[in-house]
């Protein structure tokens, strides 16, 4: 195909689409994407999808259909994508795969194969998210879930008790104050790409929800009164900020940044582990918690013993936290939980080992850091608001991890948004297909900003 005489080879790109674009088809593809409506199949399936797994606590098992049928649904209808993405995003199957495989030595085999095969649905759901086309009506269904999520949980949610004080903080839909703030500052990182995406279109209404939104969900925050999310969530802003800011800078200086910043996640890494008492004993004067950051420590402590007994292939996913093992019976009732049931050990390393072993923590790794650094590079060679928005997520979720049980879960919002995150980066088929110099000033396509022209939203 041609195009003013001249022809637009197929490069790198061709392996997503068997098919030779002129440059007028590409001016024509990238016009309709920027002009798709807000109000599509994308949202609906990103609003049903984070809505199920924020709302599962009180919903429970009809949660879980929902976000199962939604799955199931979105995967029918995209056939294409599937196809795509088993084809470029089949890796970060293989944690959930391997999850799987664990029944086959667990303790509750039937546990671990059905909550395994729900946690590859939910990765699957989650990639498919990623690899939606239409980014700014999944940013809208991802900010209409928290939004909604925000108001039901501050007005009909639960107050707890903070350990054997009198203190008292919001759990909300939760049950756990760490969950809802947790949920409150990811929710307000959304708002906030939210609100970018407003400024840059203009639009006074979407502008206006995002704020009060992000109000409210700032507001839930502080009443949930967990330092950790606080903490975590603030560093998150401030790189968010950062990262939206370097976006008119040089692709060279955003690899030296986004180097040192990995550089310097690195050395705390190693200052933690080789000074760990020290940490936490600063990290209690400075947030006014107790040395054993509320039971933390005797979990980790009961982790790592725990794990010495079949530190290789570990107990079997989701297979310890059953009714009848003792040793879950045991910290049942050291953390005062009458139900007998959920709990975990506040690291999602520690988790991971005693589920799956070494063996699962290396897979979890290396899929950890192969996404991290796809997302890393994305936001490098094309610094979209989406790109800025998915590292920002990335940084409140690695900073959670230790303190936190993050990415193991089946419906779960924070699984969600980290496989999501894994899988964000654009296949760059219009970058690599754009029209260059004389062809794209020809055309009206800026090209410094091929796959974006203004005054459309740069959604990706």
């Amino acid at each position: 195909m041609t195009d003013r005489g001249v022809s637009l080879p197929v490069q790198a790109g061709a392996r997503y689409l068997k098919e030779d674009l002129s440059a007028a088809e590409y001016v024509r593809r990238v016009r309709a994407r920027a002009a798709a409506p807000l109000l599509d199949l994308d949202a609906g399936y990103a609003f049903a999808l984070m809505a199920s797994t924020l709302f599962i606590a009180p919903l429970g098992t009809f949660g879980a259909l929902l976000f199962s049928l939604t799955a199931v649904a979105y995967i029918a209808m995209r056939p294409a994508m599937v196809r795509r993405i088993l084809g470029n995003r089949w890796g970060f199957l293989l944690f959930p795969a391997c999850a799987i495989l664990t029944a086959l030595w667990s303790d509750a085999p039937f546990e671990t194969a059905k909550h395994g095969c729900e946690f590859l649905l939910t990765v699957m759901a989650a990639l498919m998210l990623s690899a939606a086309p239409n980014k700014r009506a999944v940013v809208l269904g991802l900010f209409a879930a928290f939004a909604v999520f925000a108001v039901v949980s501050l007005s009909v949610g639960e107050v707890v008790q903070i350990g054997t004080s009198n203190v008292t903080a919001v759990a909300g839909l939760t049950d756990s104050k760490n969950e809802e703030a947790a949920t409150m500052v990811t929710g307000f990182l959304v708002s906030f790409l939210f609100l970018a995406m407003g400024i840059r279109s203009r639009s006074v209404l979407q502008s206006s929800c995002a704020v009060f939104v992000g109000a409210v969900q700032i507001f839930g925050a502080v009443m949930a009164k967990s330092a950790g999310a606080l903490a975590a969530a603030g560093v998150a802003f401030a790189a968010f900020l950062i990262f939206i800011w370097l976006r008119k800078s040089s692709r060279h200086t955003r690899f030296a940044i986004i180097g040192f910043g990995f550089i310097a996640v690195l050395i705390a890494g190693v200052i933690f582990l080789a000074f760990h008492n020290d940490v936490l004993e600063w990290l209690s004067g400075t947030f006014n918690k107790d040395m054993t950051l509320t039971g933390r420590t005797y979990l980790w402590e009961r982790a790592r013993e725990l794990a010495l007994e079949r530190p290789i292939e570990g107990r079997g996913f989701a297979a310890f936290w059953q009714q009848g093992n003792l040793d879950a019976e045991g910290l049942w009732q050291f953390a005062h939980i009458q139900s007998r049931f959920g709990f975990n050990f506040h690291s999602t390393y520690y988790d991971i080992v005693i589920g799956m072993g070494w063996i699962g923590l290396a897979v979890f790794a290396v899929t950890l850091a192969f996404g991290v650094g796809r997302a890393a590079t994305a936001y490098v060679r094309k610094p979209t608001l989406i790109a800025c928005f998915w590292l920002a997520i990335a940084i409140d979720l690695l900073i959670r991890m230790p303190i936190e049980t993050i990415g193991t879960y089946e419906f779960d919002f924070a699984t969600l948004l980290l496989f999501a995150l894994f899988g964000s980066r654009s296949e760059r088929l219009d970058a690599r297909l754009a029209p260059r110099g004389r062809r794209a000033r020809g055309l009206g396509v800026a090209p410094e900003d091929p796959f974006q022209p203004r005054p459309y939203w740069p959604a990706e």
